[in-house]
């Protein structure tokens, strides 16, 4: 029951991608929201990090450096994305992380010599044909540019996704990996919009989705974390996949965004593909972690055995 809360995270995130594209009505810059989303998370996380005793002083600063950048480049990305398409398709694209992950889970089988996972290989492709078919009929040219933004943001999502795998194999806190994702997404919002011209003086209309976004996006993390972290991995990761449904209903219903069947078909394709494939890609991750273990027993009883012999 657990895996729930997923539920509840992915509508937070849903309200998260409607706050973004009102700000982005009322004038509000990319790199603005980037700036406002991460300094109100910069402000929570830290002050969480000091009740819990936790420091920001790691031994590994690199790790964390570039799981914040790619994180912050998916989150910039994203907010572009939403801000110049329509929700449902930005949300879907934003999505595609487990196709990412997928393709980098073939390229470590090829260069390790194991052969191709077929079952993966052919997720991955109906995954991205979903890609085509949704985005063909549904965007016009002067779009193609932020619908490669938002599949950059997947991209960027999976990236940052293995190095935070990476960090919490290191047993680094949790609030740590966040604080420093939302302290280098600060910075690069603020350098952005200095870069920019500076900030733009926000309407009541921007202000209110200044405060919703950066509200809804926390909360959405919060609910996101006990999910994954009490719940069933599968089961949470399928109903994350909610969010596209509840973002692409509420921009239909509020900026009566226009969704074919035929693009539906394809927010499927994506979905299906995006569930087996981090199905498909567990599997292969369990299978290395029995070998390295079979392997390393193998080694111990050869070593066991040559001492014995020795003496």
């Amino acid at each position: 029951m657990q895996s729930l809360w997923m539920i509840v995270a992915a509508v937070f995130f849903a309200l998260y991608a409607i706050c973004i594209k009102f700000s982005s009505i009322e004038g509000i810059g990319s790199f603005e929201v980037l700036f406002y989303r991460s300094f109100f998370g910069l402000i929570v996380f830290y002050s969480v990090m000091r009740f819990k005793h936790i420091t920001v002083h790691t031994v590994h600063m690199t790790d964390h450096m570039i799981r914040s950048f790619m994180g912050a480049g998916a989150v910039m990305a994203g907010i572009y994305s939403i801000a110049h398409l329509n929700v449902g398709l930005a949300m879907t694209l934003n999505y595609t992380s487990p196709l990412f992950i997928g393709c980098f889970t073939i390229g470590i089988l090829l260069s390790q010599h194991k052969g191709i996972n077929w079952k993966l290989l052919s997720t991955l492709l109906l995954g991205f044909v979903g890609v085509v078919v949704m985005l063909s009929p549904t965007i016009t040219p002067d779009e193609y540019f932020a619908a490669t933004v938002g599949l950059l943001s997947g991209f960027c999502t999976a990236v940052a996704t293995t190095y935070v795998k990476r960090l919490g194999l290191m047993k680094e806190p949790e609030l740590r990996i966040l604080f420093y994702l939302v302290l280098i997404g600060s910075l690069c919002g603020l350098a952005g919009t200095m870069f920019n011209g500076g900030f733009t003086m926000p309407t009541t209309t921007a202000a209110l989705a200044i405060a919703g976004f950066a509200v809804c996006s926390t909360l959405g993390q919060f609910f996101l974390t006990i999910a994954f972290s009490r719940g069933n991995l599968v089961l949470s990761g399928a109903l994350q996949y909610t969010v596209i449904l509840f973002s692409t209903i509420l921009g239909v219903v509020i900026f009566k965004d226009s969704v074919s069947f035929v693009a539906i078909g394809g927010m499927v394709m994506i979905v299906v593909a995006g569930i087996l494939a981090s199905y498909f890609t567990r599997q292969e991750k369990q299978k290395a972690l029995e070998e390295s273990k079979h392997t390393d027993e193998g080694l111990q009883r050869h070593l066991r055995h040559q001492s014995a012999r020795d003496h």
